[in-house]
């Protein structure tokens, strides 16, 4: 990601307007403004689990109970994030595209072998890996206009950077 990317993600978050439709500012009082709040607090409330467990890591590196629930929730991640693609696609007025649909099932088949027994450390990087490969393409779906609506990359952008530093913490903690 290249600090322009950055820039232009920092430019398209919304901001929180109290006085939109307030009288008291007759110039404001025209312009909407998407409240993410919601999603926000919900998005960094699904992170929190993971962070949980990273942090549980530190304070015990051989508990393979946190080492378990971080490798099958960051697969659940990728999952749902396939999901809110799928959603995104369906969503759009004149229809989804196959391009747009295997896109949304991509996630849920690269998460597959994520669920299957194996390395912790090596499932670890591969959710690293495919939730900066599945950002890159939400950016890129965004600025061709086929992705989601440019707020909600304002919410994923810190989101992924969030899991990505839980993934850390955990792997230089096992």
């Amino acid at each position: 990601m290249t600090y322009a990317d950055v820039l232009e993600l920092n430019r398209r978050q919304p901001r929180r307007n109290a006085f939109a439709a307030d009288e008291r500012r007759p110039a404001e009082a025209g312009k909407t403004t998407p409240m993410t709040g919601a999603a926000s607090f919900l998005a960094y409330l699904g992170a929190a689990p993971l962070l949980a467990a990273a942090l549980a890591m530190v304070a015990n590196p051989a508990d393979a109970g946190a080492e378990a629930f971080i490798t099958l929730y960051g697969a659940t991640l990728l999952v749902f994030f396939g999901g809110v693609r799928w959603g995104v696609a369906v969503m759009k007025p004149t229809g989804p595209t196959m391009r747009a649909l295997l896109g949304a099932a991509l996630p849920m088949l690269a998460a597959l072998p994520l669920f299957a027994p194996g390395d912790p450390q090596t499932k670890m990087l591969a959710i690293m890996a495919l939730m900066i490969v599945l950002l890159f393409d939400d950016l890129q779906a965004t600025r061709r206009g086929d992705g989601a609506p440019a707020w909600y990359l304002g919410v994923r952008m810190p989101l992924t950077v969030l899991i990505e530093v839980a993934l850390l913490v955990a792997l230089t903690a096992a």
